[in-house]
Formats: C-alpha cells, structure tokens, sequence
C-alpha cells in the first residue's frame, strides 16, 4: 500500500471513530488514493477522441484496458462524433452535449524562440510588450541582455508573430498585464512555428513548441529574477491555484493569481507557478453510461501514474484530479481497501 494512501486511510479511519450511528462518507481524496490501487471495470466498448497532444498515447490506454479489464474496451476514434463517448479538448455542442465535463490536463501558452547557442532566454512583461510594440528590435537589446547574464545576447533581428487567437493567448497577456500591471495583447507579426528562423518567437502552445522541439521563453516576475520556464513542475504549481466549482457534473474552474500554490507529494515548496496555463477538459458525451464513467476514470488512474508523460501535454496536478475522479465516478461502486494494490 503507497504512504500517501496509507495516510488518508489513517485520516479516515481515525475520523470515523468520532462518529456514530452510520458511516461516514468516503472523502474525494480517499476514494482517488483507493482508485490508484484497484480497477474499476464495466462491460462494454467506449470510443475515444483526443487532440493531437494526446492521441499518441490512447493507443496504451486502449491495450491498457484490455488487459485490466476483461469485456472492457476504449476505442481511440479518428476524429469526434456522436458515437464518441469520450472527447478530450474542445467540443462541437451540435454532437456532444455533455453529462459529465472534468479536467484532464494542463497545457499552456509560450513564447518558442529560435536562437542558435542560447540555451534559455528569459523575458520580461515588459519587453515582450516592446518587442510587439516594435520598440525593441535586436536581442542584444540593453533590456533583454539585463535579463540574461549568462550570454552574450547576439545582434540578431527580432521577428514576432502568433499562432493563437487573442482567446487562446489570453492565459499569458492576463499573466503578462498583471507582472506589467498595464494591458499587454500579443496580436500582429508575421513569424509562424511552422517555419520558425533565426531570432524569431512566436506565441504558441507548449504542446506545438514541445512537438518541434523548440526553447521556450523563461518568464521573470520580479526585478533581478531567473525566469520561470514552462515545464511539469511550473505547470502543476500554477494549475492548483485553480478555483472549483461543481455544477450539474461540470467541474468549472476560475483562475486565483493569489492563490498559494500547492506543492506536490514528497515536495516542501511548490515550483514557480507559470501562470499561462490552458486546462484541457475530459467531456463525457450522449447518454449518462456507467460503462463511459469507468473509462473515464480508468483514463484519469493512468494520467496520475504517468501516462501522460508520452505525451505533449502535462497530467493535472492532485487537487484537481480528486474532483474529477469524483464527479466522473457517481454511480460506479466506490473502491475498497485491499491488501495487495493492483500494478
């Protein structure tokens, strides 16, 4: 049995012998520490699609299933309709009003920089908003070099552009007007990842900037600060600072800059939270199934064990997960304590 869930099984175990005349119910984090030791498993095939960020790893979920759970299937589907049960990411409402819609993973708007033997470039509210503004033109600019100590910045032409809508981008020009404490848009330029050349940055997605391997801008928040990079560590701060509330089996979220934190298991101090985060949803489509559920949660018991990490995208952090299992399990039995942990 893990120590984590040696220790909400203690937690509950103790709470229960302040209670009497009924048992107490299971609390969502107990019954996400038990899922991680059992399966849950329902007859039937549940159909699957995923954006490309995630689909290279539903394949193992599918084979996954399969081999945990006899009579139980997931089908990766090639593209989203009113057969797939499950849809990861944005939906089309016209196929898929969902029952259920939980988060699955993190992913988060960068700045990908092409430049030859610089390793990391860190960058400030400020001078992104000047190089949109055309006001900084060369990365050996006084202000950017300031920022980055460690090289020797060269003389090369800075190019700009976006591959995100101004929605989309939202998550860092929100992040970048409050470090700037000043409204900051990142619209305009004409450089694309796609095509991406020496002393270009373009604002993307970590998931595209991931796919081709490209350095991602650090971004520092206080004078005299090593910038906070995207990574797994940064994503996961930023993304528990996210606020919940359920609603009709919709897990809704609400960003809280002010928030604490939360540092993962085994961790003291939560990494600088990269606050431009994007959390990917998990949708549960057409009519409300016990079958579907179980392939929801069984999705989200591989994310928390690593999954994800084939992926582009990164796996949502605990606090979050324990909601989702729990809005996505009503119905199902709930786990039980066993002796020997399924592997």
């Amino acid at each position: 049995m893990s120590a984590r869930l040696i220790k909400v099984v203690a937690l509950i175990i103790g709470a229960s012998f302040l209670l009497t005349a009924c048992d107490p119910p299971m609390p969502p984090e107990v019954k996400a520490a038990l899922a991680e030791q059992t399966y849950t498993c329902e007859l039937g095939d549940t159909q699957l699609s995923a954006p490309e960020a995630i689909a290279a790893v539903t394949g193992d979920w599918q084979a996954s299933v399969e081999s945990n759970c006899p009579g139980m299937t997931i089908t990766p589907a090639a593209e989203a309709d009113a057969n797939v049960e499950l849809q990861i990411g944005d939906i089309d409402q016209a196929i898929c009003t969902p029952y259920a819609t939980v988060p699955f993973a993190v992913d988060g708007v960068v700045l990908a920089v092409m430049l030859t033997d610089i390793t990391n470039v860190n960058l400030s509210a400020e001078t992104i908003a000047a190089i949109w503004a055309g006001d900084i033109t060369v990365w050996n600019d006084p202000a950017i070099a300031e920022l980055n100590p460690n090289f020797e910045m060269p003389a090369t032409p800075i190019g700009f552009g976006t591959e995100l809508s101004a929605e989309k981008a939202k998550p860092l020009t929100e992040w970048l007007s409050r470090l700037a404490g000043k409204s900051i848009a990142l619209q305009g330029g004409s450089a694309k990842l796609a095509s991406i050349a020496e002393g270009q940055v373009v604002v993307t997605s970590y998931s595209a900037a991931m796919n081709l391997s490209l350095p991602m801008v650090g971004i520092t928040t206080a004078a005299g600060s090593d910038g906070v990079i995207p990574d797994v560590g940064s994503f996961n701060s930023a993304a528990s600072m996210y606020r919940t509330k359920v609603s009709d089996g919709v897990v809704g979220l609400s960003f809280d800059s002010k928030a604490k934190p939360i540092a993962p298991e085994g961790v003291d101090v939560a990494p600088a939270p990269y606050q431009a985060v994007a959390v990917i949803n998990l949708n549960l489509c057409g009519s409300d199934s016990l079958k579907t559920r179980a392939a929801a949660r069984y999705i989200l018991r591989q994310d928390s064990q690593g999954s994800l990490g084939l992926s582009t995208v990164v796996g949502i952090p605990e606090n979050l997960r324990i909601i989702a299992l729990d809005v996505v399990s009503k119905g199902l039995p709930e786990p039980v304590i066993t002796e020997a942990p399924a592997q």
